[in-house]
């Protein structure tokens, strides 16, 4: 049970640290922000319109967010030292490590998108803007604040996706309850109202 505790209370930790890392390291703001807008009005969108599905050409697009964080990466791993160089690279082997896996993780999924691989169903959830981003966001996160790379942060990177699954799924409710339901139309409205009359 003490051991649980202690599991636990080190998720927590490490999710917190996860929340404040673009604080604690300004340069992730210019990642985390896109980052964070994009799955916020991809979330509106499919909330309010709910009969159109994810689509495997956005899923393919999703997919190469991970190339474009790498590339970001590599360029903040590259000018580290402010004037540039290869050997800035070749002398952070942890940091280059995750870039090169993260590409590896971007050309693999885009196989799997490009050539529809996987059931459409778990293809659109798994390549949908939340999964991704966030995944992205934590693989980011260790590069930009060091943080380890262990089942604590695997535990709080499940959390934070939780969390986010959550506020999103609340978010359009919201907007569903306050929005016109789609397909709403008041000239609709109108000529079914006439039809009954007749």
């Amino acid at each position: 049970m003490a051991d649980t505790m202690v599991i636990i209370t080190a998720i927590i930790d490490r999710f917190i640290q996860l929340v404040e890392a673009p604080l604690t390291e300004p340069k992730m703001l210019w990642i985390a922000v896109p980052l964070i807008i994009a799955t916020l009005f991809m979330t509106l969108y499919f909330g309010k319109y709910r009969k159109e599905e994810l689509g495997w050409n956005t899923a393919f697009g999703n997919t190469m967010v991970f190339l474009f964080v790498s590339i970001n990466i590599i360029q903040e791993m590259y000018y580290s030292d402010g004037a540039g160089s290869w050997a800035n690279l070749i002398s952070n082997s942890f940091h280059l490590t995750i870039t090169i896996i993260l590409a590896a993780i971007a050309f693999f999924l885009m196989l799997i998108t490009y050539y529809h691989l996987l059931p459409k169903r778990a293809a659109f959830f798994l390549f949908s803007a939340p999964p991704i981003n966030v995944t992205v966001y934590v693989l980011m996160t260790m590069v930009y604040t060091e943080v380890p790379a262990d089942y604590v942060t695997l535990g709080a990177a499940v959390l934070l996706f939780l969390v986010i699954l959550f506020f999103l799924k609340v978010l359009q409710a919201i907007e569903r309850r306050a929005g016109k339901p789609e397909g709403f139309d008041t000239g609709e409205k109108q000529k079914k109202k006439e039809i009954k009359k007749k």
